[in-house]
């Protein structure tokens, strides 16, 4: 008699030899790569942000565990995660009380009503950012130069400089060339600005397996597609295609936004439509919004989307099962038909 042991865990539900843990220090790896430039461009600073965002999540998680009546799980890294990533999608000169709105946002309102980790329908980091952008937004899209060492208390004085994402927003062409583009020597979100490394992160989390390479590569290629029919201001083709790609927060939430393994679909075909669609709606937010960065808006809607996805999927992968067995199964048949004399 063979016993069958069920394990009771809250979602993702990997299936693959992957845990929720090992995907989680992935992740962070991944980010640590970000830190170490975003250190090297503007000081300790940057540093002091991400540690103590990441602290400050894991905290108000421990907390809102507590409060809820369960028990706390010390291998839970996702807050540590969600920590890590809103400071990235900020300016390096952002001030410390925004970072800590953001982080109880995240964890708080978008994290724990939902019954933490596994079962949140939206990504907190994307959320926190979000709510954040309502109450500061000067002072989320005012980007310090790039090389610029940001001191780590007191008031910071910089001449501002517009990102290539604002001028797009206000119909102009950026004046920087493919190397400033790639190694981030341009203003904008510390964290999201050296596409080389970003690229480099990427391909990272795609060989450990953390990441499909179906849904950013799908979100990318829709982006890149609707940037050369449709671009923005003066530039077009292909240097349209690579503004696009290389400002303001796109890249990076293709990578550590759009692929959250709780807030995106499960199945490959699942995973190419949502990042159709994901990259769609993006550009409709850049082209149309009123403001310079939309992506975190498009993101929200598609997270309240995911689960549609995930049943058209089931759906699309059950008829095709029945029509195999059916067809399988008529063969099969056939062959015992006897044949009339």
């Amino acid at each position: 008699m063979v016993k069958i042991k069920f394990i009771s865990q809250p979602a993702p539900h990997i299936r693959a030899e992957r845990t929720t843990r090992g995907i989680m220090w992935d992740a962070i790896a991944a980010l640590s790569f970000l830190y170490a430039m975003a250190i090297y461009y503007h000081g300790p600073r940057a540093l002091v942000l991400g540690v103590g965002s990441a602290l400050l999540c894991a905290l108000c998680n421990f907390l809102a565990t507590l409060m809820s009546g369960q028990k706390s799980n010390s291998r839970d890294f996702s807050p540590l995660v969600t920590g890590l990533i809103l400071p990235l999608m900020m300016p390096a000169s952002v001030p410390y009380h925004i970072v800590a709105i953001a982080a109880m946002f995240a964890i708080f309102v978008a994290k724990a009503p939902f019954g933490g980790t596994g079962h949140n329908v939206f990504n907190p980091a994307v959320a926190g950012f979000t709510f954040v952008v309502f109450s500061f937004g000067a002072e989320l899209f005012t980007y310090p130069p790039p090389t610029m060492t940001m001191p780590l208390w007191g008031p910071i004085e910089f001449i501002v400089q517009d990102s290539p994402s604002h001028i797009m927003w206000l119909g102009g062409t950026p004046g920087h060339s493919v190397i400033d583009m790639l190694l981030g020597n341009f203003p904008g979100p510390m964290g999201a600005t050296n596409i080389l490394i970003l690229i480099a992160c990427l391909l990272y989390l795609v060989f450990r397996g953390t990441v499909r390479i179906s849904l950013p590569l799908s979100f990318f290629a829709t982006v890149a597609v609707y940037a050369f029919l449709f671009p923005r201001g003066v530039a077009t083709g292909l240097a349209s295609v690579g503004f696009e790609l290389a400002t303001g927060l796109l890249f990076f939430g293709g990578i550590f936004l759009l692929c959250d393994p709780v807030t995106s679909p499960r199945r490959t075909s699942a995973k190419v439509a949502y990042g159709i669609c994901a990259g769609i709606l993006v550009m409709l937010f850049r082209q149309f919004g009123n403001m310079q960065e939309m992506i975190t808006y498009a993101l929200l809607l598609m997270n309240a989307a995911n689960w549609s996805f995930d049943m058209a999927a089931e759906r699309l992968a059950g008829r095709i099962r029945r029509k195999r067995f059916e067809t399988k199964h008529a063969a099969r048949a056939g062959k015992k038909i006897p044949k009339k004399a």
